[in-house]
């Protein structure tokens, strides 16, 4: 099977080519594909970029051999290779290379979740990868799905380039990938019910959370509203499914990779717009999301380096172990794929509020930059004492579903009322030194901060569904203060969900900022002092969901 046809092979026809180990060309060509965006992956994990060529080179070792075994990926190389790049660096985090390693990649490592058995790293990814809802439906789409679903909405490539990887016309990428994205909402829906959390109650649901995430202006329904204040399992499928449903291009890749989802998209949208505008992306320093993006006349990018590393991996094929265990069995490919966990949260698009905020798509947004913000300037210390950091922004916080509201303290409290430009409405976002995605919300008349460090369930009850949140002094142990603005895409409307830091186990997890009568169809909010909590983001509610406007 040639691979210098004036016809380019698919990635399936490629697989087949390698197995037939006719020659070096069908290597060679797999290499030039996914080459640029595996070392974009691999500079997360590594603290310098002779290291990241080495596992990308490991990683495209392992996967060739697979293939070549029978087993490794068949069309949905992409997705396969990438994991293949963490699961080596969690082996790595084992031996006298851990040193290599980046520290943010080894601060996530240390915080897995443990068991009272003693295991690896990578063991312990692998018990993770094995319970993820997501992984297993993902993984239980055809192949072609897989691909086309990845190149499209997380590596947002043309239909042209895609068409040519699937072996298709362009005009049939969109219909394949519409019919991938409902395939991966049923499948996931399959595996919800299929999960041993799920009782009979939930599978009984199952049906409605489909319906649910896309719901618009539709009265909710009160049995499933029920059901999802009592179960958690099935909370946390809404959100998922809602991701999916409504952030594939973020979700997905945060499903899949575990670690350096989000950095591994930004990485790729610059090479992207480098590419599109003819420049070379200078070489950067590490700047604590540990990728590096290479000059388009890179030493990374050169013809002559790809050649020997092909001749490099066709040698470790030669020497190598099996990857992941002996499966030179034929074994389908689900069994040797990668898979993935929902532990690392979907990674927050960073915000800092600027003049210009862009979308993934790189599109600008409106400004939502308040006039007279003190946005640069050093934060003064609140009333407590806590020096906490730089102020990034300074405004209000208008609910995008009763525009007239805006948040405010009411005591200890925290309330919406009308809209009336007083300092008590006029919130800052301080950075926080240690994490660059979320900050503190400090009121400006107060000087104290957004806390849900407390996590007292509403009304004295043991409901999950509704924590509540008031003010306190501004901490710097950040414990129950942070919080990150995430742009909502769904209607492109400005507006934001302000999410609670995330926490492995705590109640908040996956919590966002919102009224307490979020429900539109549901009586109408008080007047003045209408509360606001921390909630799970229900139906996309509008009231959920803030804009950022002048003091």
């Amino acid at each position: 099977m040639p691979v210098d046809s004036t016809v380019p092979l698919t990635d399936a026809e490629l697989t087949a080519a390698v197995r037939e180990l006719v020659s070096d060309a069908p290597v060679e060509e797999v290499y030039r594909r996914h080459r640029s965006a595996v070392l974009s992956y691999a500079r997360t994990c590594c603290r310098d970029p002779h290291t990241a060529e080495d596992l990308v080179s490991e990683a495209f070792a392992r996967t060739l051999q697979a293939v070549r075994a029978g087993g490794g990926p068949e069309a949905a190389w992409r997705p396969y290779l990438l994991t293949v790049v963490r699961r080596i660096a969690a082996d790595w985090a084992g031996t006298a290379r851990r040193t290599e390693l980046s520290a943010d990649f080894e601060q996530w490592l240390s915080n897995l979740p443990d068991t009272p058995e003693a295991e690896s790293s990578e063991e312990r990814i692998l018990r993770l990868e094995d319970t993820s809802l997501v992984i297993r439906a993902f993984r239980s789409l055809p192949e072609r799905w897989q691909a086309v679903l990845w190149h499209t909405a997380v590596e947002e490539e043309p239909a042209s380039t895609v068409a040519a990887l699937l072996g298709m016309g362009a005009s049939g990428v969109g219909s394949l990938a519409s019919r991938a994205r409902e395939g991966l909402r049923e499948a996931y829906l399959a595996v919800h019910v299929e999960s041993t959390s799920s009782s009979e109650e939930c599978r009984r649901y199952s049906s409605l959370l489909g319906a649910a995430v896309r719901r618009t202006g539709r009265r909710p329904n009160k049995d499933l509203d029920r059901h999802l204040a009592q179960c958690a399992h099935c909370r946390h499928a809404l959100v998922e499914l809602t991701d999916l449903n409504e952030r594939l291009g973020s979700a997905l890749p945060t499903a899949v990779l575990l670690w350096g989802g989000s950095g591994y998209v930004a990485a790729r949208m610059a090479e992207a717009g480098a590419s599109a505008a003819g420049a070379a992306i200078a070489p950067g320093t590490p700047d604590g999301t540990g990728w590096w993006p290479p000059a388009a006349g890179s030493p990374l990018r050169s013809p002559a380096l790809a050649g020997g590393v092909v001749t490099a991996i066709a040698i470790a094929l030669l020497i190598m172990p099996m990857p992941f265990g002996d499966h030179n069995d034929g074994a389908s490919p689900s069994r040797v794929a990668p898979t993935v966990t929902d532990v690392e949260p979907p990674q927050p698009v960073t915000v800092t509020v600027t003049p210009s905020q862009q979308t993934p798509s790189g599109q600008a947004k409106p400004s939502v930059k308040a006039s007279g913000t003190a946005s640069g300037k050093p934060a003064k210390p609140s009333p407590t004492g806590a020096d906490l950091g730089t102020v990034t922004w300074s405004g209000t916080l208008r609910n995008a579903g009763i525009n007239t509201k805006c948040v405010e303290p009411a005591g200890t409290a925290i309330v919406q009322n009308t809209c009336n430009g007083s300092k008590d409405q006029v919130w800052q976002t301080v950075s926080s030194k240690n994490d660059k995605d979320y900050r503190w919300l400090r009121n400006a008349a107060t000087g104290e901060c957004i806390d849900y460090g407390a996590a007292t369930y509403h009304h004295g009850t043991t409901d999950k569904n509704v924590i509540d949140v008031g003010m306190c002094p501004c901490r710097t142990d950040r414990e129950g203060q942070l919080f990150r603005f995430d742009p909502w895409w769904g209607e492109n409307d400005g507006s934001y969900l302000v999410r609670a830091e995330l926490k492995d186990g705590k109640p908040w997890d996956e919590m966002q900022l919102g009224m307490l009568d979020w429900w539109e169809g549901g009586d109408p909010p008080p007047e003045t002092n209408a509360p606001v909590v921390l909630i799970y983001n229900y139906y996309n509610a509008p009231r959920l969901r803030y804009r950022l406007g002048g003091p």
